[in-house]
């Protein structure tokens, strides 16, 4: 038990937010695949334009609360009840403000459609207003059993139901807004439902102000972060065509599905347990270092092998008409395990409230990626250059986060490498089997998945070294799962 009174539980919490992420990125890869064949570059086009307006937008809307009422260690009843007024009451305003603006932005780019998608997409702020404490209390209770059943619903009713209903009978983008409308609503319904707010105890200015502190840092530090990861995208926007801009938004969406796997263990899971254990630096750094040993056994290897096979990949993932954006998906692969490391860090940021350096960190990164992509937008080195930028903007970004790590945690430079060496190796021997083999992209990359896998199976020390795993508890856990002739191997 920790000195807040609550108890990180990780293989629980791991296992169900772990299928949680599976399904969610499975059913969205297929949902995409899909209306990559119904919709046209266009639509795509001012859907991303509308959620990047829609995005920066929702931050505001939430003023942190949700990490707030994660991290905050004094919650009661009535802090729940403050939050949620004040969410809610943010949701409605938001709404207005974004109804009234929308003719604006629409003509700002030039594009009618947006004025109206805008409108509709706004009753997020409304659904996710009243919903955002009950999520974020399941978040903080690690309940990821309630928010894997909710996802999973969201994603059959909105997306795979109404949204692929809508594309085959020729919505168009109007398909896209309607399952993001619906997903979310039933999402919402499935948190209020499992995590009630004693709305009845009503608002109490000083318990909300207790969190808000945390809670506008958090907001900067969200705000920064989806900037960041925005900036390329609206400045492609800018300077080139709508089609262009769908192309390259497929493409960073592409490279995002991997860090969205990370992020969301990360946004959940690692935030709710570390900030549970904030006060003991001891338990914070084993924790860390444990999974910033297998997020590197996991993303190093992916990187590398999506990289040798984007082509493949982006036709399994986007179809033919989007098959030009091989190139452009090929670079952004390689931000993958920058990426996705820098989301541990980001959870060590939130969970020990080092937000004031979080910011910092993210104001450089947003620089780098919005100087870099305009220089190369403006040299004519189009979406290429842009992805350039992207990749260097992460791996710098994955330094200054790694680095206050470091010094918040008192680690060395030979922890890191030894975090990070299995990660590497795997990846050496992945991807120097796939460049050596003469064959289609998909048994390249068969084979040396099922090399990896085998590797893993024969040597648990690449899962589990002494050093992360001190009394076996893990390697005794995952041996029981394994056949009788691979368990002694693990016992060991």
């Amino acid at each position: 038990m920790t000195a807040e009174g609550r108890t990180p539980l990780w293989g629980n919490s791991l296992s169900w937010q772990g299928l949680n992420v599976l399904l969610q990125v499975v059913l969205q890869l297929i949902y995409i695949r899909i209306l990559a064949e119904l919709l046209t570059k266009e639509d795509f086009g001012i859907m991303a334009i509308s959620l990047i307006v829609v995005g920066v937008v929702e931050i505001f809307a939430q003023v942190g609360i949700g990490p707030s009422v994660v991290q905050y260690s004094g919650l009661t009843s009535e802090h729940k009840a403050s939050a949620w007024w004040f969410s809610t009451v943010l949701g409605f305003i938001f709404f207005g403000i974004m109804f009234v603006v929308a003719p604006d932005v629409a003509q700002h780019y030039g594009e009618p459609t947006i004025r109206p998608v805008l409108r509709w997409i706004s009753l997020s702020f409304v659904i996710s207003g009243i919903s955002v404490v009950s999520r974020s209390l399941l978040v903080r209770d690690m309940n990821f059993k309630i928010l894997t059943g909710c996802a999973l619903a969201g994603m059959l009713l909105g997306n795979l139901g109404v949204g692929l209903f809508l594309a085959y009978n020729g919505a168009g983008v109007w398909a896209y807004v309607s399952a993001l409308l619906v997903q979310n609503l039933v999402l919402s319904l499935g948190y209020l439902w499992c995590a009630r707010i004693p709305i009845l105890l009503g608002f109490n200015i000083s318990k909300l102000q207790q969190m808000l502190g945390y809670g506008l840092r958090s907001t900067a530090f969200n705000l920064l972060t989806y900037a960041s990861a925005k900036i390329d995208l609206y400045l492609v926007g800018e300077r080139l065509t709508t089609s262009q801009t769908g192309l390259y938004d497929r493409a960073l969406h592409l490279m995002g599905q991997p860090i969205t796997v990370l992020g969301k263990l990360g946004d959940s899971v690692l935030f709710s347990g570390l900030s549970s254990i904030q006060n003991d630096e001891v338990q914070t750094r084993q924790v860390t270092l444990r999974a910033m040993h297998l997020v590197s056994l996991v993303t190093i290897p992916l990187a590398s092998a999506l990289v040798i096979q984007s082509e493949g990949v982006t036709w399994l993932f986007l179809g033919d008409p989007f098959s030009e954006a091989a190139p452009v998906v090929q670079i952004l692969f390689a931000a993958v395990a920058f990426r996705a490391l820098t989301k541990l860090g980001d959870s060590n940021l939130r969970a020990m409230d080092g937000l004031r350096a979080g910011i910092g960190i993210k104001i450089m990164f947003f620089s780098a990626v919005g100087m870099g992509a305009y220089a190369a937008l403006d040299q004519g080195l189009g979406l290429r250059g842009t992805a350039w930028a992207v990749v260097g903007a992460s791996a710098l970004q994955w330094v200054l986060t790694t680095g206050w790590v470091m010094q918040r945690l008192r680690l060395n430079l030979v922890q890191l490498g030894t975090s990070l060496r299995a990660g590497v190796a795997m990846a050496i021997v992945t991807s120097g089997l796939m460049m050596m083999l003469p064959l289609t992209w998909w048994l390249e990359a068969a084979l040396s998945a099922a090399l990896g896998a085998s590797l893993l199976l024969l040597y648990p020390s690449w899962i589990a070294p002494h050093w992360t795993d001190p009394n076996g508890d893990l390697r005794s856990i995952l041996a029981q799962r394994l056949p009788s002739g691979l368990r002694s191997r693990w016992l060991m």
